[in-house]
């Protein structure tokens, strides 16, 4: 098997299925498709110019469409993209069967996502593998960032998760979600909602149906500041 070149990062992230109506609506809301590397037309929101929704949705559409499960990291030392390649496959492998998630649209702090409706154990569990399983293919963070991360304003138990695992939101700490926007700091409330008001329009046929939970991604960062983009999808098997 040809594996993938060394990147600056790696990250494991949930991606609905390329051909599915799931990725599809998010990838045209975010303006890009983290699969092929094309732009798309976004949506046209009222209220809104185009050049200012481009504007708010810059910061996800650079990931890609995705929820993180393990956040980005550079490749340790000593391992290799056979080594994260075996780490993906021993995450779908303990999964089990794909399960569906009931989803709402929700404003986690200063930016609108899609999260669980109720909780998920299962969820849980696979975002769990994916730390477990991956952590030792991650280079350890440099002290400067982990300083960086600890003056954000962090709990002490999402001190301690940062001290073990790389990453403060993990574990018990962890939130699912499908960012939609970046920060909308200093927007009138109107504008908010008028976001709000189409990405419940534009989402509602997963808002209604649920999401198809049944794989996990494998995405890279090429180049610090680089487009993150698809390498390869692992399904569960039930």
């Amino acid at each position: 098997m040809l594996f993938p070149q060394p990147a600056y990062r790696h990250a494991a992230y949930f991606a609905p299925a390329p051909d599915s109506l799931a990725w599809d609506l998010g990838s045209q809301w975010l303006g890009r498709c983290a699969r092929t590397g094309q732009t798309h037309s976004q949506p046209l929101v009222k209220g809104w110019t185009s050049a200012e929704f481009a504007q708010c949705t810059r910061d996800p559409r650079r990931y890609g469409w995705h929820a993180t499960l393990k956040a980005p990291f550079a490749l340790a030392a000593d391992r290799t993209t056979a080594d994260v390649d075996a780490g993906f496959f021993g995450v779908a492998a303990g999964v089990g069967a794909p399960f569906l998630l009931p989803l709402k649209l929700a404003r986690l702090g200063h930016f609108l996502a899609l999260v669980p409706a109720e909780p998920c154990v299962p969820l849980q569990g696979l975002a769990e593998a994916c730390v477990r399983e991956l952590h030792d293919c991650a280079a350890p963070l440099p002290p400067s960032e982990i300083e960086r991360r600890r003056r954000g304003g962090l709990s002490p138990r999402q001190a301690e998760m940062l001290a073990l695992w790389g990453y403060p939101y993990v574990m018990d700490e962890f939130v699912f979600h499908l960012t939609l926007s970046g920060r909308l700091d200093g927007l009138p409330d109107e504008r908010v909602m008028e976001l709000m008001e189409h990405a419940q329009s534009w989402f509602a046929p997963l808002l209604r149906d649920g999401l198809l939970i049944d794989a996990v991604s494998w995405f890279a960062e090429d180049a610090p500041g680089a487009d993150f983009r698809w390498v390869q999808r692992f399904g569960f098997a039930p």
